[in-house]
């Protein structure tokens, strides 16, 4: 076996630096494949996963080998003194790996010249300057699509030599996981079924709403009111809820039961236990999909290839061209199989 081969064999690999200075919520999730890869790949090592804001102890409260503490700041520009503490704390420690899960992060790719590690891991720019730190390069023409798979096929492709075929196969197959206890699953229902009045959460279908996105992806909310207005007649069962975002401010006005809940892992089991989850494509239908719910994802002008959700029984729809009597026709046909008979 080659030295370099051996460097990267189980136990020669304790100390592994992800580098991901990233703070949205989303991105963060899409990372959940790749520590459950080097978890299993490595399970002596440490992981420090260098991140950007609050998100990520959430996120990874029950992988206990990852560790979550060196964060940049949100906003690092307005924190410069924070980020050169945090680079020169980063310059101190010593890896056996490191890995730049992403195909093109400038940020990233800065982080994995700047640790001191034997092996960096990282996929091929094309650019002598940003690849030449890299001493584990994948070309990313056969990468997957999907966000989440794109760093799994990194680690099969770069270092488990394992065939591109067989790796993507393998990317596809690694779930997006918040690892979520029965104790909390209990409790998100718990705190549901008070929401809606109803000690018993499965009496009826229960469809949630999250009627926020950012930027070009937020539907309208006349879109959300006409969705409402189309379930009740066409599936008038159904219970419906709506999620509220982080500013905990109502988008459908008293329309249906509102809630909120600031907790990330609460309410990703809040949202697990409703029977199907309709929601635009941003960070919490990652949190949804890597909390085990039935999602109905809803894209404007992202790529359900590269981020829709990834579960058994959840769907993508592209919504440029369908009303929302359409998607609730839909919906209701979704929800025939737990008990309910669409009105169509």
């Amino acid at each position: 076996m080659r030295d370099e081969d051996r460097s990267a064999t189980p136990e020669a690999v304790r100390r592994i630096a992800v580098l991901r200075p990233n703070h949205r919520i989303g991105n963060t999730l899409l990372l959940t494949p790749l520590m459950q890869e080097l978890s299993a790949h490595y399970p002596q090592a440490q992981i420090d996963l260098v991140i950007a804001g609050g998100v990520a102890k959430a996120v990874f409260a029950r992988y206990p080998q990852v560790q979550t503490q060196l964060a940049f700041p949100a906003k690092s520009y307005q924190h410069p003194g924070k980020v050169l503490q945090l680079l020169w704390q980063l310059r101190r420690r010593c890896y056996d790996l490191a890995i730049d899960p992403t195909i093109r992060s400038r940020a990233g790719r800065f982080l994995l010249g700047w640790v001191r590690a034997r092996r960096r891991l990282g996929y091929a720019w094309g650019v002598p300057a940003k690849d030449r730190v890299l001493t584990d390069a994948v070309s990313p023409a056969s990468a997957p699509a999907h966000h989440a798979e794109i760093p799994v096929y990194l680690l099969r492709s770069g270092l488990l030599s394992e065939a591109s075929p067989t790796a993507a196969r393998a990317a596809a197959g690694v779930p997006m996981d918040l690892r979520l206890s029965e104790t909390e699953r209990r409790e998100g229902v718990a705190e549901l079924a008070a929401v809606l009045g109803d000690t018993r959460l499965g009496s009826a279908p229960t469809v949630g709403l999250f009627a926020h996105a950012t930027g070009a992806k937020c539907l309208s909310t006349e879109w959300w009111r006409q969705l409402v207005a189309a379930l009740r007649a066409h599936a008038p069962s159904v219970r419906l809820v709506e999620f509220m975002p982080e500013d905990a401010r109502s988008r459908l006005e008293g329309l249906v039961p509102a809630t909120f809940t600031p907790q990330l892992r609460m309410l990703g089991a809040k949202l697990a236990s409703t029977s199907l989850l309709v929601i635009a494509d941003g960070g919490v239908m990652h949190l949804a999909d890597a909390a085990g719910a039935k999602v109905l994802a809803l894209f404007t002008t992202t790529s359900p290839a590269q981020y829709g959700p990834r579960r058994s029984g959840s769907e993508s729809l592209l919504t440029n061209d369908v009303s929302p009597d359409s998607v609730a026709k839909r919906i209701s046909a979704t929800l025939r199989p737990l008990g309910l008979e669409p009105n169509l």
